[in-house]
């Protein structure tokens, strides 16, 4: 039966599967592991692997990842190997340089059957945006868009005649999308048959409505002002929410540090060289980047040492050294100890000598203490340091507010809406904001075939 699948992710945020079929063939759109703290997962990741690959009759062309969010891809070592993967070439460098942290804990673990990093060398880049590739019948064509990871994609696919826009996770907020995002949809995708879309931020509109930060932009100008102010700040950051880290980055005031982790510094200088043709007011090195180095062992950023700026001498990532970077102040990007209970990191041990540190928290509310996911390593790094005028949520969301998705039904009018990756389909379906796109909403259970 030609036509849409979604094996997961109707009533669900994140554990993402869906299919697009034509006769005996199909592409996979993402594969991807529950979030923890979902409510009532639709199907365990055991489940789905094997809903997915039951049916012997049907062959898999390729599984196409919209971008390297574990909800996305955290399922991909469950893929058989004989199934081509694609992926953003800058996604997949990302994910290369997760999985080297990832593995070695796997490998000390004695897990060396479940690594990473030889399924993320079978992922191919994507062919020439803006061009279709043909899948027995099923013509896709990709392209990059705007989301809290960087080099995210949505598709543009045509099936017997019908026009499918499968937006994954985006938003027209970031860096790149208040000033790509409508000439995007305008240029290169149009009116559609068929609108896939996510819904997110449908669920949690009063949360966003609550939050004055809506933008990147915003958020670097308030980061500024609280930088400005504080002598010891540190942010708690996603290190692959790559916007807000450079948003970060682009806030410290003249004469303060900016201090990161090796892995962060790698995250920074792939973004950098990936954007900085673009948008070079945000993507492009300024200060230093100072590298905390555990025991001051300077190995630990032996490539990045070495690294010059492209056409200059600039040497932009230095070891950090306490004593000058205490007395001019600093920026710390930050992260959660995994196993606080064991060992405190390096990033809560540096926290507890600091004289006043001003935390700045730019993550999912829901992680914190009581949050709907609460992240007891989150809980751990932000004891003692929740009071006012010690921290400040400054955060803005990695997905596209509902008045961006009732904009995105303005420009691409679809005459079928599917909605998917929400909390509640139900809630989507009745969303006032989408006006007459309302009667075109559709919704049908997990594992139900849409047909085209």
């Amino acid at each position: 039966m030609d036509g849409i699948k979604i094996y997961r992710g109707v009533n669900q945020i994140g554990g993402i599967v869906t299919e697009i079929r034509k006769g005996d063939h199909r592409i996979l759109i993402d594969f991807g592991a529950s979030l923890p703290g979902t409510d009532k997962a639709e199907s365990t990741d055991d489940e789905l692997v094997n809903k997915v690959f039951s049916d012997r009759d049907v062959k898999t062309d390729a599984v196409l990842f919209t971008h390297y969010h574990g909800d996305h891809v955290g399922l991909k070592n469950r893929i058989p190997a004989d199934i081509p993967l694609y992926a953003g070439s800058t996604a997949i460098e990302i994910m290369r340089l997760i999985a080297v942290g990832v593995d070695f804990v796997k490998i000390k673990n004695g897990k060396e059957n479940e690594i990473e990093m030889p399924v993320i060398n079978r992922i191919k880049p994507y062919w020439r945006l803006g061009t279709y590739r043909d899948f027995s019948g099923i013509k896709v064509m990709p392209l990059v868009c705007d989301h809290s990871a960087l080099d995210a994609y949505m598709f543009v696919i045509e099936l017997n005649g019908k026009r499918i826009l499968y937006t994954g996770d985006f938003r027209a907020h970031g860096i790149p999308g208040h000033s790509t995002f409508e000439k995007m949809i305008t240029q290169r995708v149009g009116k559609t048959d068929i609108l896939v879309t996510e819904g997110t931020m449908v669920s949690r509109i009063a949360e966003s409505a609550y939050n004055p930060i809506r933008t990147e932009a915003q958020l670097k100008q308030k980061a500024m002002e609280i930088f400005s102010s504080h002598r010891e700040n540190v942010v708690l950051v996603s290190s692959t929410n790559i916007d807000s880290v450079m948003s970060f980055y682009n806030a410290v005031p003249e004469g303060m540090a900016f201090v990161c982790d090796p892995y962060q510094a790698r995250i920074m200088k792939i973004a950098i060289e990936a954007r900085h043709k673009y948008f070079p007011g945000d993507y492009r090195y300024r200060e230093n980047i100072n590298i905390i180095c555990s025991d001051d062992n300077e190995y630990c950023m032996r490539d990045l040492k070495a690294f010059k700026v492209p056409g200059t001498d600039r040497h932009p990532f230095v070891m950090a050294r306490w004593e000058p970077i205490n007395e001019k102040g600093f920026v710390m990007l930050a992260r959660p100890d995994r196993n606080p209970a064991v060992k405190p990191g390096k990033f809560k041990s540096l926290v507890d000598k600091m004289n006043d540190p001003f935390i700045v928290y730019s993550m999912w509310g829901g992680y914190l203490k009581g949050g709907k996911a609460e992240d007891l390593a989150v809980v751990s790094f932000m004891d003692g340091h929740m009071g006012a005028g010690h921290m400040e949520l400054l955060h803005t969301s990695g997905h596209a507010y509902v008045e961006d998705l009732a904009r995105l039904m303005d420009m691409t009018e679809p005459g079928m809406i599917i909605p998917m990756h929400t909390e509640s389909v139900e809630d989507f379906a009745k969303a006032e904001a989408f006006g007459k796109f309302i009667s075109r909403i559709e919704t049908k259970n997990v594992g139900e075939v849409y047909e085209i």
